[in-house]
């Protein structure tokens, strides 16, 4: 190199304003079309997952309900109603009948029911060859009833008791009177 001489390179091409703003427009349709589809596919996502959800919780819903719906229970046991009104409802009478089911799934026989005075969801169902009844609430399953009912009757039998009544009308408790 000598002094006073410079170097020069070439010159890069001008763009004009024009063509700049086609490149930026290019440029923003891109974005735009990048976010539309990544929407689309996040909105395509959360449909078929709520779908997957519903769907899992209609068939846990399904599996859920118990054999009874659906079904027309009738009692073949008598049932008292100490009040003397001789008011009985057929959710009183299905629920009898289905208890009649349950126990008899356990290998017990219902004998009696009976509403008691002022009560209007419960019912005290006596098993044949037993002194104790059963205080069964009529809005409880009845096989979750029948199923704490049996296990009362296991436990009192070890303990070797002779309860007047037991309470089975909370799930997962079991109250007993001697």
């Amino acid at each position: 190199m000598k002094i006073g001489k410079t170097i020069v390179s070439e010159r890069e091409k001008v763009a004009s304003e024009s063509e700049r703003m086609i490149v930026r427009k290019k440029a923003e349709k891109k974005k735009k079309f990048s976010i539309a589809v990544f929407f689309i596919v996040l909105a395509f996502i959360i449909v078929v997952i709520a779908g997957l959800v519903i769907n899992f919780a209609n068939e846990r819903k399904k599996n859920e309900l118990p054999a009874h719906i659906g079904k027309e229970y009738k009692p073949t046991v008598e049932i008292i109603d100490e009040d003397g009104s001789g008011y009985i409802t057929d959710k009183i009478k299905s629920t009898v009948g289905m208890l009649e089911e349950d126990f008899q799934d356990y290998g017990y026989k219902v004998s009696r029911a009976i509403v008691p005075t002022a009560t209007t969801r419960e019912v005290d169902v006596y098993l044949d060859g037993m002194e104790t009844y059963f205080k069964i609430h009529i809005d409880r399953s009845t096989s979750e009833s029948a199923e704490d009912a049996v296990r009362m009757i296991d436990y009192l039998d070890k303990k070797e008791i002779t309860a007047r009544y037991v309470d089975v009308r909370i799930a997962g408790r079991a109250y007993y009177k001697l």
